[in-house]
């Protein structure tokens, strides 16, 4: 990787990007905290569901259907509309499946409409400081780089993950500090949904009624995952993803907000 530079401008964007990402949520559930007074539990059992089911739980269904050596994974990986389908089933699946399991033992004897909105800060800003951190792990990276340490870091590595490798730091050596900053703003409409997505469940687990709501947030999930295609494929800007995620926030948490007042 001797043939990649970052820019002062990326590395820049990089750690002002990794920081506000994780400067935001705290920020939010420290403001939370004083107009409710909530307890921490629910914003910690966010946090804990979102690293188990996103993440730990996530990890060999994906590994199975998108890595591994076998005929379906491979042709799945090999088909963008193909591994974003399925990349947004699963985060469906498991994200949601993840609320409604915590909002059922857990949290059970937590009935306040309240504690959903806690667990949301906690479920969507724990994702935020985890990409933060990636982002600060990218600008060190970056750093290493340019510093001559390139052919350090991938000593041992085969050509396949290499090229990869290259490929992926090559197109962020050039960011901007406003492609950047434009990352650090999706992460507020993507808190508001997580927020929204945990009023909806806990809707669902509190109430029979609302069992539908589970399962619809499952789809809904799934669908928001999956629009991401459409930068993937260069067929819309990255601006205009992001103002669809963010209109996708707005309704989202216009129709959280009606079942929030029912409780």
């Amino acid at each position: 990787m001797t043939d990649i530079h970052f820019t002062d401008e990326a590395i820049a964007g990089l750690v002002v990007q990794s920081l506000l990402m994780m400067i935001i949520p705290v920020v939010l559930l420290i403001v939370w905290k004083i107009k409710t007074r909530e307890k921490l539990l629910p914003v910690i059992v966010g946090a804990f569901t979102w690293l188990l089911f996103a993440i730990i739980l996530k990890l060999a269904p994906a590994y199975f259907l998108l890595q591994a050596d076998n005929p379906l994974a491979k042709t799945i990986s090999g088909n963008v509309w193909y591994s974003m389908i399925l990349a947004g089933v699963l985060a469906g699946v498991f994200e949601e499946t993840g609320r409604f399991v915590a909002f059922r033992t857990v949290l059970k004897k937590y009935e306040n409409r309240r504690s959903s909105i806690s667990y949301g800060i906690g479920h969507g800003g724990f994702e935020s400081i985890y990409i933060g951190f990636q982002m600060f792990s990218m600008a060190a990276l970056a750093m290493a780089i340019n510093a001559g340490m390139g052919d350090q870091l991938t000593a041992g590595a085969d050509e396949a993950t290499i090229a990869a490798m290259t490929e992926q730091l090559g197109s962020m050596s050039i960011l901007t500090f406003g492609e950047c900053l434009l990352g650090v703003f999706e992460r507020i409409p993507s808190i508001a949904v997580h927020i929204a997505f945990s009023v909806l469940v806990f809707a669902a687990a509190r109430d029979k009624k609302h069992l539908y709501l589970y399962p619809l947030s499952v789809l809904l999930h799934a669908c928001m995952d999956f629009s991401v295609v459409f930068y993937k494929t260069g067929m819309i800007p990255m601006w205009a993803m992001e103002l669809i995620i963010t209109g996708f926030a707005a309704v989202l948490a216009y129709a959280a907000s009606r079942v929030y007042r029912r409780f």
